[in-house]
Formats: C-alpha cells, structure tokens, sequence
C-alpha cells in the first residue's frame, strides 16, 4: 500500500508533461502510473489536472536565525517557502547572528533548522578574509557550499582580495567545494559612495551611479580567472546584467566550471522602478536599465543562465525607510522567497514563452545538480524524494500582505496581479502548505556531503 497518490496531475518530469498519478511511499516517489487505475493508500488526493512541479529549489535566502528574528527567522521563512511550492531552501552565512565562518558557528545554525524548519534546508557557509584553512572543516560538519563577497558586506563577513579568493578556490578545487559569489568590485563602489556621500549626494540615482554595471562586470572577470586558474566550481550569485551571462558562458565554453543565476525582481523591475518603491527594492547588486532587463530574459529563454533563485532577504519595516531621506541608510534586500515560482511562470511562460519543463529546471532540477542534491530531489521520478508544488495555472490572485508569511510583510511585488498560483506543497509525501494553510511538519537539515 502507498503511503499517498495525488491523481490526475499534469506532472512535470525531465521527459515532458505527462497526465499521470504519482505514488509515494516512505517519503520517496514509488511509481508513475497512468491514470484511472484503482491504486491503495493511505490517503489519495485528485489534483484536478493541475500541473504537479517538482519541488522548488531555492538556492539563495537569507532567513536570519539565529540572531536577527526581527527580521524573519527559520519558522517563519521556511513556511513562506512552503507557500511558494518551495521544498528545499540553502540559507546563506550572512545577515544573522553569528555568520557562518567557522564550523564552531554550525551548531547553533543546525539547532535552529531543526527546531523551526518547515521544509528542507541546506546551509551555506562563508569564505571570508581569513578563514581558508577553515573550509574543508566546514564542509565536513556539513556546510555544503561557500559564499564570498568581492565588496564589502559588513565587519563580521569581511569580503575576499584577490588572492584570498585564488586560495580559497584552490581549497575548493581539491575536495569539489562550490564556491557562490556576490560579484561587486570594492575599489569602484566604495570610492564612489564615499564621494557621494560626502557631497550630499543621497538619492536613489546617487546610490545606482556607485553601483556601476562596469562594478559587477569587473568582479566577474576576476572571480572567472581565479576559478579557470584553480580548477573550482564557482556559482556566480543574482547576475543583473546580459554582459555577466555572456562572460560565464563564455568561460563554460572554455571548459570553466562556472554557472549563474538571476532573480526574479532582475527579471522585473528597472531603476525606474527603484525610484518608485524606494527602499522595498533596494538590493545590490541594483536593479537595472530596461534594456538589460529584456536582454536577461533573451538570455533566460536562450537556456544561458542555470538557475532562478530569490535572494530573499527581509528587514523590518522601519529599516526600509530613513527617516533622513538618505538613500545610504536604507537596508539593502529583496524579500521573494514565497513569489518565485508565480511570478516566473506569470512573466515567463505566460507573458514569454517560457517551456513548462524549463521552468522546473531552472527553479529545481539544475540547482538540485549544482548543489549536490541530485538525484535526490530535483524531479518528479521513481526514487527521487516525493517533494512536489500543485501548481493552478489559471488561478488569477492579487499579491498582498495578508497573503504573505514572511515576518515582515512588505514586498515589491505587493499589488501585482498575478495568473498562477501555488495550491498544495508537499515536502518527501508530507503535505506542508495546503490552500493558505501549512501544516508544521519537521524539514530535514540536507549535508550535501553525504547521503540523506
């Protein structure tokens, strides 16, 4: 007898959409069967022809716990997922409370999944200024990935020189580490906003001038050279720009261990449009020009950036909004963890073209691949944890706070209308979100390192 079969989905698998019933048992995907055939279970769900997804796969949050539960934490963060059609997160090292730079570090991180997570989590840690010698021990107390910043990202994650991050990779290269990096050049954002500041100059136009694409443009380049020269696999971190997806491909094309990712507010919004949200869209690196936005989506549906990912970082209200008016002061972070996956298939496959089976690969399967997971998770397939989003793709739903599960409610996507919406998610056969409720079950914390 299977523990659960969810009938009659359009499921997504890595051979296409197929109108089938789906079996788990003991958290994992049994058997594809077709459909009207009477099949045992302790409980059977008919999901009406709706597109069954695999699970999400979001690379990049920041959940802030420990330390910051003003902001959001693991609770909070990992049901917002769960309403997203979200099964598995990575929480990167930075923006909580202690940073992740250390394996002493891990254990607090650990407890906090444990005792908070609604779905699965894995756990990035951080290569700073000091800490190369540091990595392999990482890893092993199961940190599966590495994030560095090439610009400053606060005095307690000190961001990597040049010859750091060359050291680093090399660590990397010999035990398979992935290193993910936020690619901003130092030398030109810090004089620039110095300068700036300096001058009164405190405006949304001042702080995109001190983020210049030639900023994110020049960082890529050396992050490329440093993984062509070690042999590492490097992930480059929320791209912005069509010119830093052209030069990962090109250095995929020589034989470079590299991929990208974007985000959906760089799929969406302009610098104009961070003139008028203001600090509900601050993030860096910055949104962009129109023009670059339409080029990340060539980009996008010509199959050159690997994943989507959100970014998701939440701050408190208060933090989004200076009471000076200086631009400077305000917390710089994206929330979209809950929004990800209706907003690509909104703007994507309705809006683009995007292809059904390349949305499942760029919000699950190429990320399950890139971090480890695969073939884990990553597919709906015989074997494959039984992590699924039931997905109504001609639901038409307005985003809005009270829709939301996030600590801190507001979103620049709040208002938005949007055709497609998550339904029901399930993580390994447990159903988590179900019709705007979830149900508190255990996530499990994933060592990429070793078999889960």
């Amino acid at each position: 007898m299977f523990d659960l079969v969810l009938k009659n989905g359009m499921v997504v698998t890595p051979q296409g959409v197929i109108l089938s019933d789906v079996c788990v048992k003991d958290e994992k995907i049994a058997d594809i069967v077709s459909c009207g055939r009477c099949l045992p279970a302790v409980s059977t769900i008919d999901v009406g022809r709706k597109y069954l997804f695999p699970g999400v796969i979001d690379l990049h949050v920041h959940f802030n716990d420990p330390g910051l539960p003003d902001r959001e934490d693991l609770r909070t963060g990992t049901m917002s997922a769960a309403a997203g059609g979200v099964t598995t997160v990575a929480d990167m090292p930075l923006s909580g409370n202690p940073t992740i730079i250390s394996s002493a570090a891990l254990t607090r991180k650990k407890d906090a999944v444990l005792e908070r997570a609604v779905v699965d989590c894995a756990l990035w840690g951080g290569l700073v200024n000091d800490n190369t010698e540091d990595l392999a021990e990482m890893a092993a107390a199961g940190v599966c990935a590495f994030k560095a910043f090439t610009c400053c990202a606060g005095d307690d994650f000190p961001y990597v020189t040049r010859d750091i991050l060359l050291k680093g990779m090399l660590e990397a290269a010999k035990h398979n580490f992935l290193i993910g990096v936020h690619c901003e050049d130092e030398e030109i954002i810090s004089a620039m906003e110095i300068d700036a500041r300096s001058s009164g100059n405190n405006s949304v136009r001042d702080f995109l001038c001190a983020h210049p694409p030639i900023s994110e443009e020049k960082a890529v380049d050396m992050v490329l050279e440093a993984a062509e020269i070690s042999g590492a696999r490097v992930h480059i971190c929320h791209a912005t720009l069509p010119s830093v997806v052209r030069k990962v491909t090109a250095a995929k094309s020589r034989g470079i261990k590299a991929t990208v990712e974007t985000c959906p507010h760089d799929l969406i919004f302009t610098e104009d449009d961070l003139e008028k949200q203001q600090g509900f869209l601050k993030c860096t690196p910055p949104v962009r020009k129109q023009d670059d936005v339409e080029g990340m989506w060539e980009m996008l549906l010509s199959g050159k950036i690997d994943i989507v990912s959100s970014d998701h970082s939440p701050s408190t209200l208060s933090q989004k909004v200076s009471p000076r008016g200086n631009f400077w002061d305000v917390w710089g972070g994206v929330t979209g963890v809950q929004t990800l996956l209706p907003i690509l298939f909104n703007y994507g496959v309705i809006k683009r073209g995007l292809g059904i089976e390349e949305l499942a690969q760029l919000t699950s399967t190429k990320a399950a691949k890139i971090f480890g997971l695969w073939p884990q998770k990553g597919a709906i397939a015989v074997g494959c944890d039984a992590d699924f989003s039931v997905f109504d793709p001609v639901a038409k739903w307005t985003v809005s706070q009270e829709k939301l599960f996030y600590k801190n409610k507001h979103t620049p996507y709040h208002g938005m209308e949007i055709t497609g919406k998550v339904v029901m998610t399930f993580v390994r056969g447990k159903c988590v979100f179900d019709n705007g409720v979830i149900n508190l079950i255990h996530g499990k914390l994933l060592d990429c390192n070793k078999k889960n």
